[in-house]
């Protein structure tokens, strides 16, 4: 009997989890870093040396590389507050962050190895964005178990 109240507990947050999520829109699926991805290809094209000075504000020179991988920790931190949020299973959010980490590490090896198509993502910039998405990505998988952990021993 226990068991199936249990499982009623958890049929309440899933039905309450779709009611939330059809306001949201599919925007509120598609992981930040597809940007960030996006970014850097448009990036490649339109600059032809990452590292040259973008802005000089006040002796404070910034290249192209580092404002996008700033924007890359910035999403990265938004990524992780979007799966934190009690009541609401980000299950799917979470494991589409993980194929765009997968897919940015599937370009970068194919790349490293020399596919001459996607030479644009064999450098330490993209290596970089990798890293962050993939970090990124297993501490949203933590916050989401254990933000749902919570919402189902407290109902």
């Amino acid at each position: 009997m226990a068991a199936d109240v249990g499982h009623v507990d958890a049929a309440a947050v899933v039905g309450s989890d779709r009611v939330r999520r059809r306001r949201s829109g599919l925007l509120s699926y598609v992981p930040g870093f597809v940007f960030i991805l996006a970014l850097y290809i448009v990036g490649k094209f339109v600059f032809t040396d990452p590292r040259a000075t973008l802005i000089d504000f006040a002796g404070y020179k910034l290249a192209w590389v580092e404002v996008l991988l700033l924007a890359a920790a910035i999403v990265a931190m938004a990524e992780q507050v979007k799966v934190a949020k009690p009541g609401i299973n980000n299950t799917t959010e979470v494991l589409l962050m993980g194929a765009i980490a997968i897919i940015q590490l599937l370009l970068f090896a194919l790349a490293a190895a020399k596919v001459q198509v996607l030479g644009i993502f064999d450098n330490t910039e993209f290596l970089m964005l990798t890293l962050i998405n993939l970090a990124q990505t297993a501490v949203a998988y933590q916050i989401n178990s254990a933000t749902l952990m919570r919402t189902i021993s407290s109902s």
